[in-house]
C-alpha cells in the first residue's frame, strides 16, 4: 500500500505540498516522489509515498505516466486481476506492477470503462492532461480511504487527513450533523467527516473535477448484484468455495513476505487453510489478553494454527499496554470510532510487521453473510403478524434488565419505515440518549446515508434483512471497520488484504437466496458448509467473539480513573451532566454503557488532538 496526495490550484504551488509526503511517510517508507505540471490555466501537483509490494524496481515508481503521455496516476492499493487485464492491453511493459496496468488501462479504455473492470482495493488520483479532468476513485467496498477539500482556489486530496491539512489548512470547525451521525452509527458515513469542509470519498464512487472551472461531478460506478442464483444449497457451496479459493490465490500475489491475522473463528481459519493450499503455511498472528478473559482468542487461534500446521505467533497484551495504545489509535485513525477492537489491532499490526509486509485477514464476511445479531432481528420482524403492536411494550422493556442490544432490537421492530428502523437498530446511542447528550434525537446525516444506499439498491421488493446486509457492506464496513483496519495497519507500514471482499466473490454471495446466507438460527450458512472441508465442526460452529476486549470490566476497575479523567468535566458539544449520569449508571452496574462510553472517550481524545 501507499500514500497518495495532490492538489490543483489557480496559483503557483506552495512549498507546503512537499510536507504532505512527510505526513504520509508511514504509508510508504520505501520511496517518496512527486510531479508538478500545468494543465491549461491550472497548476497541478501529484505526490506519492511507496510501500513496495509488487515490482520492487524503479519501474513501479509513482506518480506514473502512461506511455502516450496523456494520463498521470498516484495510486494506493492492489488490483488483483491486473495480470488478466494486461492480456487485453497492447504495448510493451516496463515492469510488472499493477500501477502500470492501471495507467495503461485508463489510456486504452478511459475512466468510465476501466473502473468497473478493476477487482481490488484502491484509492487513486488520475489526471487526464488532454481533457483537463482530475479523477478521484475509491474501490467498491472502500477498503482504501481518500479525503478531499477545497479552500480558496485550491482543491486538495490525500489518503489521510494529516497530509490534507498540510495542503489546504482547512478550518477546524466541528460538523454537528456528522457528530449526530456518529452517535447514531458509531462512525461518520461518507462523504461527511467530523470537520466542516473535508469530505471522504464514498466507496464505489468517482469524483470528476474540471481543473480549469472547478466543476465537480460525483457518481457511483459500483452496481448492486443483478443476477440471482437458482441452484441448490450444495451447488451454492461448491461455487462459493471455488470463488473464495480463487480470491485467496489472487491476493497472495506479492513480492514481499505475507502472513495472516488469525482469530479463533471460522473466517480467518478458512482463509488460512486456502492460503496454505496455494502457497504453503503462512505465519499467523493473534492478539489476546489471557485465558482469564472470556474474549481472549489466543487458545482458540493456537488450536486452529496447530490443525493447519501454521507457524503461530501469540501477541499477549496487558490492560496497560492496550490503554497506552488508545491515543495512538485515535491519532492514526484520525477520526473517533466506537469500536474498542482498534486497541488490540494496534499491537497485532505492530508485531506482524516485524516479520511480514502483507497480511491476509478474515474481515468482510459478516455483512454479506449475515453474521450480526441485527439480521436475526429483521428476520424475526418479518415473521411477526403485527409488528407495530410491539410499540405498546416499549415503555415496559425500558424498565426490564435487558441487554442494550436486545432493547434496541425490540424498539426497532414496530418501525415501518426502513430508514428509521435501520437507524434505530444501528444506534449505540438510542434517540433518548441523543436527546440527553445533545438536546435533540436528530440522527444527523445518518438517515440520509441510509436512504442513499437503499435508493442505490433500487429494488423495494428486496427483503429487509437482505437490504440491510447489502448497505452494511457499503456503509458501515467502509467507514468503520475497513477505515480503522487500513489506518492502523498502515501506521505500521503493513498492507492488510481482505479476500472475503473480492468483487466476484461478493457479487456471487449477494446473488444467493437469503436462506442460503442467514436464518433465525444464525448466519454464514453456505460459508460454514464450505469451511467444513478444512476445519472441524468445533471451530466452524465456535461462538463469535468479535475481536472484543474486556472493556466493561476494566472500565469499572483498572481503567476507571483514567476514563473519568477523559470523560468528566469537559467543554464539549455534549451535556456534561448527561455524560456524568451515564458514567455513574455504568459504574454502579445499573446499565452497561461500555460501547457508549468508549465512543465518547474516543471522541474526546480526537477533540484534544485537533
Amino acid at each position: 500500500m501507499c500514500g497518495v496526495a495532490g492538489l490543483v490550484s489557480d496559483a503557483p504551488l506552495a512549498l507546503r505540498a512537499q510536507a504532505a509526503l512527510g505526513a504520509l511517510a508511514h504509508r510508504g517508507p520505501d520511496a517518496a516522489a512527486s510531479h508538478a505540471l500545468r494543465v491549461g490555466p491550472a497548476h497541478a501537483w501529484l505526490g506519492h509515498t511507496r510501500l513496495s509490494i509488487l515490482d520492487l524496481s524503479p519501474a513501479g515508481a509513482q506518480p506514473m505516466k502512461s506511455r502516450d503521455g496523456r494520463w498521470w496516476v498516484s495510486y494506493n492499493g492492489e488490483i488483483y486481476n491486473h495480470l488478466e487485464l494486461r492480456g487485453e492491453l497492447d504495448g510493451a511493459w516496463r515492469g510488472h506492477s499493477d500501477t502500470e496496468t492501471l495507467v495503461e488501462a485508463l489510456a486504452a479504455w478511459g475512466m468510465e470503462r476501466a473502473l468497473p473492470r478493476l477487482n481490488g482495493i484502491f484509492a487513486f488520483a488520475a489526471l487526464d492532461t488532454l481533457t483537463g479532468k482530475l479523477y478521484l476513485a475509491r474501490d467498491p467496498f472502500g477498503v482504501k480511504p481518500m479525503y478531499h477539500a477545497t479552500r480558496g482556489g485550491t482543491f486538495a486530496f490525500s489518503s489521510e487527513l494529516k497530509a490534507l491539512a498540510t495542503l489546504v489548512r482547512p478550518e477546524r470547525r466541528l460538523n454537528l450533523l456528522a457528530l449526530r451521525a456518529f452517535l447514531t452509527l458509531r462512525f461518520v458515513p461518507s462523504p461527511q467527516t467530523l470537520l466542516e469542509g473535508i469530505r471522504r470519498l464514498p466507496p464505489g464512487h468517482v469524483l470528476e473535477r474540471d481543473v480549469a472551472s472547478g466543476r465537480e461531478t460525483l457518481r457511483c460506478y459500483a452496481r448492486p448484484a443483478q443476477q440471482r442464483f437458482c441452484g441448490t444449497l450444495d451447488e451454492a457451496v461448491e461455487e462459493y468455495y471455488a470463488l473464495l479459493s480463487q480470491a485467496v490465490k489472487r491476493q497472495l500475489l506479492s513480492d514481499v513476505p505475507v502472513g495472516i491475522f488469525l482469530s479463533g473463528g471460522v473466517d480467518s481459519g478458512l482463509i488460512a487453510a486456502l492460503a496454505a493450499e496455494h502457497r504453503g503455511a503462512l505465519p499467523s498472528y493473534t492478539v489476546g489478553f489471557g485465558a482469564e478473559h472470556e474474549a481472549c482468542e489466543l487458545a482458540a487461534a493456537a488450536e486452529t494454527a496447530r490443525l493447519l500446521g501454521l507457524e503461530h505467533h501469540a501477541v499477549r497484551v496487558s490492560a496497560d499496554e492496550l490503554w497506552q495504545a488508545f491515543e495512538k489509535c485515535v491519532a492514526a485513525v484520525e477520526e473517533p470510532l466506537g469500536t474498542p477492537s482498534i486497541l488490540p489491532m494496534w499491537h497485532l499490526a505492530k508485531r506482524a510487521r516485524e516479520d511480514v509486509t502483507v497480511v491476509l485477514t478474515g474481515q468482510g464476511s459478516d455483512e454479506p453473510w449475515g453474521g450480526y445479531r441485527r439480521y436475526q432481528a429483521e428476520l424475526w420482524r418479518s415473521r411477526i403478524p403485527f409488528p407495530r403492536l410491539l410499540a405498546l411494550f416499549g415503555p415496559l422493556a425500558r424498565h426490564l434488565p435487558l441487554p442494550e442490544f436486545v432493547e434496541r432490537a425490540l424498539a426497532s421492530i414496530p418501525l415501518a419505515d426502513r430508514v428509521q428502523r435501520f437507524a434505530h437498530i444501528y444506534a449505540p446511542f438510542a434517540p433518548r440518549l441523543r436527546e440527553r447528550l445533545m438536546g435533540s434525537s436528530d440522527p444527523g446525516c445518518a438517515a440520509g446515508s441510509i436512504r442513499y444506499w437503499l435508493d442505490w439498491l433500487g429494488d423495494e421488493r428486496l427483503p429487509d434483512t437482505q437490504a440491510m446486509m447489502t448497505i452494511d457492506a457499503r456503509m458501515g464496513l467502509a467507514d468503520n471497520y475497513l477505515l480503522y483496519g487500513d489506518k492502523i495497519s498502515m501506521a505500521h507500514s503493513l498492507e492488510a488484504r481482505v479476500p472475503m471482499l473480492d468483487l466476484e466473490l461478493v457479487s456471487f454471495i449477494e446473488s444467493l437466496p437469503l436462506e442460503y446466507r442467514v436464518s433465525l438460527g444464525g448466519g454464514k450458512i453456505a460459508h460454514k458448509r464450505a469451511a467444513e472441508r478444512h476445519l472441524p465442526a468445533a471451530i466452524v460452529r465456535r461462538r463469535k467473539k468479535g475481536f472484543l476486549l474486556p472493556f466493561r470490566t476494566w472500565s469499572r476497575t483498572i481503567w476507571k480513573e483514567r476514563l473519568a479523567a477523559i470523560l468528566l468535566g469537559r467543554d464539549s458539544p455534549f451535556s456534561p451532566g448527561a455524560v456524568e449520569e451515564l458514567w455513574r449508571e455504568h459504574l454502579c452496574g445499573r446499565r452497561d454503557w461500555s460501547e457508549q462510553l468508549f465512543a465518547l472517550a474516543s471522541f474526546y481524545l480526537w477533540q484534544d488532538q485537533q
